[in-house]
């Protein structure tokens, strides 16, 4: 009977670390995939960053918004919002507050809020924009903002001059972006 529990006693022995090692570190997601997206300033706030939008090795996503010049110990509600920044919309996806001290928020999600699920590629190609708030008591008011998805902007544009009609010395340009999904954004 003792060669039977030294048997079995080794043959735990063996086994237990096998058990452990797989969780491990190892089991952590990757980054597959990125995408990078510029949020500008909104009003005088002088906050500017980005949004990088990740694919993990598990089907989740994570979005990381990076900012700059938030104020020191503020917390900056995000949200990812319904059709352009132009046009407005609601709310689609609420994002971790951005910490006002280190300019950063991480949120990992599958889903919207309304519980559809979400894919990074999804996203790609998603009609929406992100607004960063300024406080959770002062959400009208945006400190940065950008458009995701299929509202990106291209390089390609096309700048018109403006002539004086009515008032002499008043003129300027007019200048149209092409988005990723073919409509245009005048500036």
């Amino acid at each position: 009977q003792m060669k039977h529990v030294r048997k079995s006693f080794l043959s735990l022995v063996l086994v237990i670390p096998f058990l452990f090692s797989n969780c491990s570190k190892d089991d952590t997601p990757t980054v597959v995939n990125s995408k990078v997206y510029d949020l500008g300033t909104v009003g005088t706030s002088g906050v500017s960053g980005r949004a990088i939008f990740m694919e993990n090795s598990d089907a989740t996503v994570s979005i990381v918004l990076d900012l700059l010049n938030t104020p020191q110990g503020g917390s900056h509600p995000a949200h990812i919002h319904l059709n352009n920044a132009a046009d407005g919309g609601d709310i689609a996806l609420t994002l971790k507050p951005v910490d006002g001290t280190t300019g950063r928020s991480i949120t990992t999600f599958k889903t919207l809020d309304n519980g559809t699920a979400i894919t990074y590629q999804a996203l790609l190609d998603f009609d929406g924009y992100i607004n960063v708030h300024l406080s959770a008591e002062n959400l009208a008011t945006l400190v940065a903002q950008g458009d995701i998805g299929q509202n990106d902007l291209t390089d390609v544009s096309k700048v018109y001059s403006l002539g004086s009609v009515a008032v002499a010395g008043i003129d300027g340009t007019a200048t149209f972006y092409k988005r990723v999904n073919g409509e245009a954004l005048a500036i």
